[in-house]
């Protein structure tokens, strides 16, 4: 979906007429020294101890050592690691060779919009359609704004 140029999760919803629930929000977070994909609704922050207990109970599944610390990437980590703009990260964590986490409450939209990689750039996709394509981690781990 091409759209006027943005550079916020806000702006995005209100050139789209779309409600903010139901826009992704995607940040880059770093556990120890591994990066991941966090994907929370528009209306809403990270929780990042949420996150650390979600990520710490993935691990333990996988008979994996636990996350110490979590902390979301510097602009700088984001453009060595994945994109050279800021701001145009997109939820798809698999295409890095990353895992993705996204919240539970994104997922109650039937079409969610996505950052397509650009600032005039969109994707609106069905939630199935998403989980099917990235195969992400799926927990409550956003807050109130």
């Amino acid at each position: 979906m091409p759209h006027k140029t943005v550079y916020t999760t806000f702006d995005l919803s209100q050139t789209l007429r779309a409600d903010l629930k139901a826009v992704a929000k995607t940040l880059l977070v770093r556990a120890d020294t591994e990066f991941i994909f966090a994907v929370v609704p528009g209306n809403r922050r990270l929780d990042i101890m949420k996150l650390k207990k979600l990520i710490n109970a993935e691990r333990k599944k996988m008979g994996e050592r636990a996350c110490q610390k979590l902390k979301i990437a510097s602009e700088a980590q984001i453009k060595m690691k994945v994109t050279k703009k800021a701001g145009t990260l997109v939820p798809f964590g698999s295409l890095y060779k990353q895992k993705t986490y996204i919240d539970k409450l994104l997922l109650k939209n039937k079409k969610i919009i996505l950052n397509a990689g650009s600032f005039e750039e969109a994707i609106k996709i069905t939630t199935s359609v998403y989980r099917k394509i990235e195969k992400p981690v799926e927990g409550l781990f956003s807050k109130a704004r």
